[in-house]
C-alpha cells in the first residue's frame, strides 16, 4: 500500500476508560504490522483526558465525536451497547477513501493492508448467526450521505441485538447475498474461543496460525477479566506488556499460557 494518507485503521472509545487498555493493544499489533495507514480513534467526552494523552503518545490520533445514543435502550443486550452507535461517526471521515474499522477488543496478527482493496461495504460472517456480518470488522467507504441516511434510520431500523450489529444487519441488508469481494474470509474476525480451540489441535494448527489474521475477544475481554478461559490470552497479554513493561513479570506470563492451556485440554475433554 502506498497512498498511506488515504487509508485508516479506525476504533473508537466511549462510556470511560473501560476500553483503553484494548485500544493500547489493537495499536500496538497493528504497529507490529508496519502497516502505514493511519491509526484513528474516535472518542467521547467521557474518556478521560489521561487516557487520551497515553494513546496519542501510542500513536493513536484521537478525535472528538459526539455521541449517539442507542434509540432503543431497553432491547439493548447489554449495557455497553449504549453508545455503540457512534461507531456510525466513522462514516464521516470523508478524507479517507477507504478505512477498516475495528472494534476495541479486537487484536491484529498479521498485516491486513489488503483490506484497503475491498469494496466499500465488506465485512466477516458473525460466528453465531453466520448468514448476518459482524461489525466487530468493516470495511468501509466514508460519505456523510451515507451518514446520514443511517441516521434517519435508527428511528425505525430494528436490531436483532439491541445495538449497531443488529441495525447494521437491517441497514446493508443485502450483505450475503452481495459479490464475494464483500464478504470478508473468517479469518479477518476470527472469535478468541474458535481460536484457541482450532490451534489446540495439531492437525489445523499450522492453518489456523496461517489464516487467522484478526482475533475477536467476543466472551471475555483479557483486561476486565480475573482470569481469561475462553483462549487467546497470551497473545493479547504480550503485547500488553510489551506497553506496559512494568507489568510483564515471568509468572503473569505463565500464567496465561496456562489459561490457554487450560483451554486446550478441557476443549479437547469435552469434544472427545
Amino acid at each position: 500500500m502506498t497512498r498511506s494518507g488515504k487509508f485508516a485503521y479506525v476504533t473508537m472509545l466511549c462510556g470511560g476508560d473501560r476500553y483503553v487498555p484494548g485500544a493500547e493493544v489493537l495499536g500496538r499489533s497493528l504497529l507490529e504490522t508496519e502497516t502505514r495507514a493511519e491509526r484513528i480513534l474516535l472518542v467521547t467526552a467521557d474518556v478521560p483526558e489521561e487516557s487520551r494523552v497515553r494513546l496519542r503518545a501510542q500513536g493513536w490520533a484521537v478525535r472528538d465525536v459526539e455521541p449517539i445514543v442507542n434509540p432503543r435502550p431497553q432491547r439493548q443486550m447489554l449495557p455497553r451497547f449504549a453508545n455503540v452507535y457512534t461507531k456510525l461517526r466513522a462514516w464521516e471521515l470523508e478524507e479517507f477513501e477507504r478505512i477498516v474499522l475495528l472494534d476495541a477488543d479486537t487484536l491484529v496478527l498479521d498485516d491486513v493492508d489488503d483490506l484497503f482493496t475491498r469494496p466499500g461495504f465488506a465485512a466477516a460472517p458473525d460466528f453465531f448467526f453466520p448468514d448476518r456480518f459482524n461489525s466487530g470488522v468493516m470495511v468501509l467507504s466514508p460519505s456523510r450521505d451515507t451518514f446520514a441516511r443511517m441516521v434517519a434510520a435508527l428511528a425505525d431500523s430494528p436490531s436483532y441485538d439491541g445495538g449497531d450489529q443488529g441495525f447494521m444487519n437491517e441497514f446493508f441488508g443485502g450483505w450475503y447475498g452481495m459479490p464475494a469481494a464483500h464478504r470478508l474470509p473468517v479469518g479477518y474476525n476470527t472469535p478468541n474461543f474458535i481460536f484457541q480451540f482450532m490451534r489446540g489441535h495439531e492437525a489445523v494448527r499450522e492453518r489456523i496460525e496461517r489464516e487467522v489474521k484478526i482475533l475477536h475477544y467476543l466472551v471475555q475481554k483479557p483486561w476486565l477479566a480475573a482470569s481469561t478461559l475462553t483462549g487467546a490470552s497470551e497473545p493479547w497479554w504480550r503485547r500488553y506488556h510489551a506497553i506496559h513493561p512494568e507489568s510483564a513479570l515471568a509468572l503473569r506470563q505463565r500464567l496465561h499460557e496456562a489459561e490457554d492451556w487450560t483451554f486446550d485440554h478441557l476443549a479437547k475433554l469435552v469434544v472427545g
